[in-house]
């Protein structure tokens, strides 16, 4: 396992985030036989969201329950809408309060490592936002906070604030950082990085938990009518061909290829991945060996000539 650490908190964090999403709800033998699987393989983070319901919450009660408070990392999103329009919008006090207040309260516990917005709403200054999230963090409610599908210009806005009101800022951003191009959001506002937005991160070193690195399966063959709708086109199927190839060359699978092109960006990079089984823990940890030059970078992304590749 390798790790990183972030602004204002004093835990080093695991390169591989385990998304809870890939637990099952109703097998508590097997959900702690990935969970200490992953701890094992040096893991220590768990991402989950009020969102996710209580299903998933109730399952890390229980484990926390038997292996401790302290077990893993929480990086807990909340304030997600609860439609897709502006009535929707939940990036309130109140909500913010009630999303908060609720992963703990499922999850038995009494504070949240990460607090982080599940998505933004531009409309409210973002000073707001960091006034409430320090009143958490003085609580002792939380220790850092970022955002989940900010712009980084609001990021920066957020910093910006906080520097100059002597108050804590953003530690981390979480948008989707993937070899493939989406068509369109895979849900409403979720937001991947543009060319912009990266040589943004990678001028900052600003810390970047990328989701859905493996393009919600596309590069694994899965065929769902999200991936067929959000990632099927011309240029991805290039890119695909292109991943399959250079795994070939070097005894990997696509889905691998596809993670390490993420984690071997020139950024200061998380990925947060779905693992349902011992084995694809395995497998994404080794990831983060693979070591891929800016020519095989460059080649899987924009197709360049394929003579410098595995030199």
């Amino acid at each position: 396992m390798k790790f990183g650490k972030v602004p204002y908190f004093d835990k080093e964090i695991s390169r591989i985030v385990f998304g809870v999403m890939s637990l099952p709800t109703n097998d508590n033998v097997k959900a702690f036989e990935l969970l200490d699987e992953y701890r094992a393989a040096g893991g220590n983070t768990i991402d989950n969201s009020y969102i996710y319901g209580p299903g998933f919450a109730t399952v890390l009660r229980a484990y926390y329950e038997k292996r401790g408070e302290d077990a893993l990392i929480r990086f807990d999103k909340g304030n997600h809408h609860s439609s897709h329009n502006d009535e929707g919008r939940r990036v309130t006090q109140e909500a913010l309060d009630h999303d908060l207040r609720g992963n703990l309260e499922r999850c038995g516990v009494s504070y949240s490592d990460f607090y982080v917005l599940h998505r933004d709403d531009p409309r409210v200054p973002v000073g707001d936002i960091v006034q409430w999230l320090n009143e958490h963090l003085a609580a002792g409610r939380i220790k850092a906070f970022g955002g989940s599908n900010w712009h980084h210009t609001r990021i920066a806005d957020a910093n910006e604030y906080a520097q100059a009101h002597g108050l804590q800022g953003f530690s981390v951003s979480s948008p989707n950082l993937c070899l493939a191009l989406a068509n369109e959001p895979m849900w409403w506002e979720a937001y991947q990085v543009d060319r912009v937005g990266r040589d943004w991160y990678q001028q900052t070193g600003f810390p970047l938990f990328a989701w859905s690195s493996a393009g919600g399966g596309f590069f694994a063959g899965l065929e769902t009518s999200d991936v067929r709708r959000v990632y099927h086109n011309a240029e991805n199927f290039e890119r695909l061909d292109r991943a399959r190839s250079l795994a070939a060359e070097k005894g990997l699978t696509a889905p691998k290829i596809a993670l390490a092109w993420t984690l071997n960006q020139p950024l200061n990079v998380w990925a947060l991945t779905g693992m349902d089984s011992v084995d694809q823990i395995h497998q994404n940890v080794e990831a983060l060996d693979i070591v891929l030059t800016p020519e095989e970078l460059d080649y899987l992304e924009n197709g360049l000539i394929k003579q410098s590749v595995g030199t």
